[in-house]
């Protein structure tokens, strides 16, 4: 639809994340709520401990790919620069805001919690902190 695909290219990273999200192919991305407003994405650090590439950074792979910033079997694996990708999509972006007091960054398996927010409801870049607007 015109929507998913603004003139013919690929979804646009809301459509996709979702997408990804209903699939249930990555591990530990999931839905926080039953609303599906907030998404749970693993976070893991390369240096930690049980940190394996090939799980770890599937989604951030993937995300390079629909860019066609990696291609498979071409270009070198580079799961810090997808990590970094993707990052910087979701904070560039409209359509979420981070949600950092439900994020988990210490733990074994880490992830960061973001808001699907409706379409002009901030800027790009800001951050939530339920805490502060009573949401908590």
């Amino acid at each position: 639809t015109p929507q998913e695909r603004p003139a013919g290219g690929p979804l646009r990273l809301r459509d996709w994340l979702v997408a990804q999200i209903e699939s249930g192919r990555y591990a530990g991305l999931r839905w926080e709520d039953a609303d599906k407003t907030l998404f749970r994405i693993p976070w893991k650090h390369a240096a930690k401990q049980g940190y394996q590439a090939q799980q770890d950074a599937a989604l951030f792979r993937a995300w390079a790919i629909h860019k066609g910033k990696h291609l498979e079997g071409t270009d070198k694996e580079d799961p810090s620069t997808w990590k970094s990708r993707l990052r910087c999509a979701l904070n560039k972006s409209a359509d979420f805001c981070e949600v950092r007091e439900r994020s988990q960054l210490d733990i074994s398996n880490p992830y960061k919690v973001y808001r699907l927010v409706s379409d002009g409801a901030r800027g790009p870049g800001t951050i939530v902190l339920l805490e502060v607007a009573g949401l908590a």
